[in-house]
Order: structure tokens, then C-alpha cells, then sequence
């Protein structure tokens, strides 16, 4: 198990989007790579609607660990529809 420290948001939103980065490009799908993928994660766009969904998730009483995981796995689930990824072996 490794250890994430979090001290501020900033640090929150670039652990998400780098951690939902490695996990979508481990899929080994077309296109979605792991240049690819993390050049989608840090647009400005991306990044912002990370810490948006973070802060509100903080702000409605969750921990920071709640909080950070939830929204990399909402992160994570909006990409893989988005994208047409298929989130779950058929």
C-alpha cells in the first residue's frame, strides 16, 4: 500500500489526474494511452472540473481520502464513458 500525502488541493487534483491517468491507459485501449490519456487529464478543463468535484465533495463532510477517492473513481468512470471504454469485463 503506498502512502499519499495531501496537503493542499493542488496536490489533490494532480494525484487524481495522474492516478486515473496510469489506470485508464493500463486498460490498453486504442487511443488511449498513456501520452494520450494524460494530455486529455491536464488540460485546464480537466483540471478544473477535478478540483471543483474535490472541494464539493469536501465541502458536503467528506474526509480528504473519501473525497480523493471518489472523485478519481467518478474521474475515471465519466472518461471511460466518454471514450466508449467498456468499465467492466462483459
Amino acid at each position: 500500500m503506498t502512502t499519499i500525502r495531501i496537503r493542499t488541493t493542488e496536490d489533490a487534483v494532480a494525484r487524481i489526474a495522474a492516478m486515473a491517468t496510469k489506470v485508464i491507459a493500463s486498460g490498453g485501449h486504442e487511443g488511449h494511452d498513456l501520452e494520450a490519456v494524460g494530455t486529455r487529464m491536464t488540460s485546464d478543463e480537466v483540471l478544473d472540473t477535478i478540483r471543483r468535484a474535490y472541494l464539493r465533495r469536501l465541502g458536503e463532510g467528506m474526509t480528504v481520502r473519501d473525497a480523493f477517492t471518489r472523485t478519481g473513481q467518478a474521474l475515471i468512470a465519466h472518461y471511460c464513458n466518454a471514450a466508449r471504454i467498456p468499465t467492466r469485463d462483459a
